[in-house]
């Protein structure tokens, strides 16, 4: 039997996905999950031996979370979930430890066969995301309407100084600039990449792999 746990925010994704899972033979859920608190908490009581993971959580980020999850629990499979056909994400998360990547519209045949796969160690990705990495392997443009930005080097340095929680004064003591120059850079950013504040600045910059 293959124990499975569910993170995601949206009750109607979580309700999906048990419904698929419902009367499979050989697959149990056994928890469900609505935040990266809850997951942390939960998997510190019952370790699925596959947890399927949303990217986008309201208490942080999913990429993140994986990263954590698969340093402290070492035969945990993980499969991310997003919305998104977005190279950056797939890369990134992988690269992060995740077994396998699925787009939230999947059909009941291919989540078993993810889950069938991580299980027995292999990585899964539907034909349509290998097509996509293929494509960028090949250096082919994707049709993917998830634009990366361009950003300057000091941008990248401030940013990466952002995501490790740096404060303004810090920023500039470490870049050798003003307090005024970060706090421009930040503003540009925001603009730049189409957030509202630091904390989206710190998501989509990992979601984006925008930094190491």
């Amino acid at each position: 039997m293959i124990s499975i746990a569910i993170t995601d925010d949206h009750l109607m994704v979580v309700e999906g996905l048990k419904t698929m899972l419902n009367n499979v033979d050989n697959i149990q859920i056994i928890s469900t999950y609505h935040s990266v608190n809850d997951t942390i908490e939960g998997l510190q009581t019952v370790v699925p031996q596959v947890l399927l993971l949303d990217i986008n959580l309201p208490d942080g980020n999913g990429i993140i979370l994986c990263k954590e999850l698969k340093e402290h629990y070492k035969t945990l499979k993980i499969i991310a979930l997003s919305n998104f056909e977005d190279v950056a994400f797939i890369k990134q998360i992988i690269k992060n430890g995740a077994n396998g990547y699925l787009l939230k519209n999947t059909n009941k045949t291919e989540l078993i066969d993810a889950i069938i796969a991580v299980t027995n160690n292999q990585l899964f990705l539907p034909e349509k995301l290998q097509r996509l990495l293929l494509n960028d392997s090949l250096g082919k443009p994707n049709n993917s309407s998830f634009f990366i930005p361009s950003l300057t080097r000091r941008e990248k340095e401030v940013l990466k100084l952002i995501v490790k929680e740096h404060t303004t004064d810090e920023i500039a003591n470490q870049l050798f600039i003003t307090p005024k120059t970060v706090e421009a850079h930040r503003s540009n950013l925001i603009q730049k990449l189409g957030v509202k504040n630091v904390a989206g600045l710190v998501r989509v910059a990992i979601e984006k792999g925008l930094i190491d």
